[in-house]
């Protein structure tokens, strides 16, 4: 009796997973095939993106290496080719050399044009848009307004970047620049306190703060506050000094 109830119970499953199948079996099968295509996708997708990055690595290193003892002019043509047949992270990298190869060759404007290109592009990596800002910095240190290097500067300034004590450095600058003594002040104070700051750049900020010091208001009013050398000392401070003054041995005797 229990083997009937069995064979009962096997034959409504059957029957039940043909009509399913029936209904849904096109759906089941069209969903495994889409699956399988997905990820067939994916698979070549990562595939030739690797071959890609590969290709690239390959060329830039080549450009790098044919360009080593070329003109600075002749190499900066030479990665601006290059990178516009690339993209990504290579592409980046050549346009740094690009620019780099410009500053060398005397077209600072056009260095400086390509190191703002990077630096504004939000496709990139942080770390490269940081450098590329604090090279174009480096640039207009001489000619740029207080406010305009702090607005250029101000993503790095304010966050955790790697560049965050240059473009400290390069707001200090631009404030001495300005007669800005306080604010230079404060900015290299934060360069000084920083224990992440490199040697060399904290000692230019020791050698900034000694010559930021003498423009203090409180060095103002200190300097204020003591006799100049030449001036003659009142009849109090006279007497004073005179009680003070030990006899001299004519005067004991």
């Amino acid at each position: 009796m229990t083997d009937l109830f069995r064979e009962v119970e096997e034959d409504l499953r059957r029957e039940q997973f043909s009509k399913l199948w029936e209904k849904y079996g096109t759906w089941v099968i069209g969903l495994a095939v889409a699956i399988v295509l997905v990820t067939a996708a994916v698979v070549g997708w990562r595939a030739w993106v690797h071959s890609a990055q590969v290709a690239d690595s390959v060329a830039y290193d080549a450009a790098v290496k044919e360009t080593a003892d070329a003109a600075p002019a002749e190499a900066a043509e030479a990665f601006a080719a290059l990178a516009a047949e690339m993209g990504g992270g290579y592409e980046t990298l050549a346009l740094l050399q690009e620019a780099d190869r410009r500053l060398a060759a005397g077209e600072a404007d056009a260095a400086r044009a390509i190191y703002e290109k990077v630096a504004n592009d939000d496709g990139v990596p942080g770390i490269m848009r940081g450098l590329a800002a604090i090279k174009a910095g480096l640039l207009v240190v001489d000619t740029a307004s207080y406010e305009d290097m702090k607005a250029r500067m101000a993503q790095l300034t304010s966050g955790q970047s790697p560049w965050r004590q240059n473009a400290l450095e390069l707001v200090a600058l631009t404030a001495m620049r300005a007669g800005e003594w306080q604010e230079a002040d404060i900015r290299v104070k934060e360069v000084i306190a920083d224990p992440a700051t490199p040697a060399g750049l904290r000692d230019r900020a020791h050698v900034m703060q000694a010559l930021i010091a003498p423009h203090l208001p409180r060095a103002a009013a200190e300097g204020e506050a003591a006799p100049a050398s030449g001036e003659p000392a009142s009849a109090e401070e006279t007497q004073s000094e005179t009680q003070d003054a030990p006899a001299s041995p004519a005067a004991t005797e």
